[in-house]
């Protein structure tokens, strides 16, 4: 099932005593003017669904499934989260080597190890 759009439920009422719901399609679904829809009541997880069949035959049988991708939201969100855990791997083992400590340019002793001499 592939979501079209999003649309509010208006009220039409073409008499005084009559109030109908109306649902408005997105215009990508234009093609369907003047065709005969049938609408199929359901429920699933406790929520209720309307589904528009152009076929009269539809037997009202849906198999609801859940996307098991993430939410791109929640997809970034663990990109960063095996970023952030491979960049602590790297800097843990760089500072085991000991690659950030080098010798000092400077070979002379320093002056409180007492060979040096001060004039």
């Amino acid at each position: 099932m592939i979501s079209v759009g999003k649309s509010k439920i208006s009220r039409h009422k073409p008499k005084k005593d009559i109030i109908y719901p109306l649902v408005r399609l997105p215009q990508s679904c234009a093609e369907f003017i003047g065709e005969t829809a049938y609408i199929h009541k359901t429920e699933c997880e406790g929520k209720t669904l309307f589904v528009l069949s152009f076929d009269d035959n539809f037997e009202g049988e849906l198999q609801v499934v859940q996307p098991s991708s993430n939410s791109e939201l929640e997809s970034r969100v663990e990109m960063l989260e095996n970023q952030l855990k491979a960049l602590q791997k790297t800097l843990s083992s760089s500072l085991e080597e000991g690659w950030w400590a080098r010798g000092d340019s400077n070979t002379r002793p320093l002056p409180c190890e007492g060979n040096v001499m001060t004039s």
